[in-house]
């Protein structure tokens, strides 16, 4: 009896670690969400043709990331663009060109950035400068 117990227990143990471990494979999938105060709404943007620009000598190495980004809704094209290239690793001010407005054209500079070390692709941007 106590060894049917035993396997039982070890049974479900198993069923909740493989059914939180996949809670959390799940996890990765983020809805779009909109938030405001007021008449204020906070918005947005959409990144498209991402491109990364290997060094012409070492392919291992990226010399520029670039994009294009628009609104999700509105007009206020994007002012500020920072990017990240590892969760927890450091932001890089991009330069910004307009496109067919609002769609911004942006390209992210690197000087010796190696391909391997690209795991994330973060995104952040604002239709208003720091003050």
């Amino acid at each position: 009896m106590l060894r049917s117990f035993k396997v039982v227990l070890a049974v479900l143990s198993i069923i909740v670690i493989a059914g939180a471990a996949y809670g959390f494979a799940a996890a990765n999938t983020v809805p779009d969400t909109n938030a405001g105060y007021a008449a204020s709404v906070v918005s947005g943007y959409t990144v498209d043709s991402i491109v990364y620009d290997l060094d012409a000598t070492d392919p291992t190495i990226v010399d520029a990331i670039t994009f294009d980004i628009n609104p999700t809704t509105g007009t206020n094209k994007a002012l500020v663009v920072m990017l990240q290239t590892a969760t927890g690793g450091s932001w890089t001010t991009c330069t910004l060109a307009d496109g067919t407005l609002p769609e911004v054209h942006v390209t992210c500079t690197y000087g010796a950035l190696t391909l391997a070390s690209v795991t994330a692709l973060n995104v952040v941007a604002s239709d208003s400068l720091d003050p």
